[in-house]
């Protein structure tokens, strides 16, 4: 009997670490998108808040889809931060060979896609440092994607924030929900480039 009431709490133990395993996660990826919502109560802890700290970078990367990325970006170029901006949207091997924006779009359509395709491109192009502009509640996933792709790739990516506006919003429960799925497809791409590449044609 005495055996049998072991198990039962081992089976018992396993299940609970089961479900509250996601339940921590989910919580933890909440906590962290709520500190980079309200940056001043990291600066208690350190003198700047996450992902506020533009790195000199040989370029610029506004992901797509937000005007307010591709102005901040633009904004930082101008700092002196990067002498050149580019598109996830566009390959600028194509665009220089064809002069035709049209006929060089990547096709991209979510973050891993332009993490993987930007790996393409700024290899190609003999890039060492990136900066990787995103809006503030995408931040999160976006560092992890992009750690994740760009790892032992010899490329430093620094991942930015765009700054907040006047009335800081809070983590949707889409983003949040994305989070794994995400990552997930990332290591998926590192894992079998092939298939990935496969995945995004046929969703062309």
């Amino acid at each position: 009997m005495t055996f049998v009431r072991a198990k039962w709490f081992r089976v018992k133990r396993a299940l609970l670490i089961i479900f509250l395993l996601p339940f921590a996660g989910f919580v933890g990826l909440y906590g962290l998108n709520w500190l980079i919502f309200h940056p001043e109560f990291v600066t208690v802890i350190r003198p700047h808040p996450l992902f506020e700290r533009p790195q000199p970078a040989d370029v610029i990367v506004a992901l797509a889809k937000e005007v307010e990325r591709d102005r901040y970006a633009a904004l930082l170029a101008e700092r002196g931060l990067a002498p050149r901006l580019l598109s996830t949207l566009v390959d600028t091997a194509c665009l220089r060979e064809r002069g035709v924006r049209e006929l060089c779009a990547t096709g991209v359509r979510n973050t891993v896609d332009e993490a993987f395709t930007m790996r393409r491109v700024l290899a190609r192009e003999g890039i060492h440092r990136v900066m990787i502009v995103t809006s503030r509640d995408h931040v999160v996933r976006t560092a992890a994607i992009f750690t994740l792709v760009f790892f032992r790739t010899g490329i430093d990516v620094n991942v930015v924030a765009t700054p907040l506006g006047p009335s800081p919003g809070v983590p949707s429960v889409r983003e949040l929900l994305s989070f794994i799925p995400s990552v997930g497809a990332a290591a998926v791409g590192r894992i079998s480039p092939e298939l990935f590449e496969w995945g995004m044609h046929y969703r062309r």
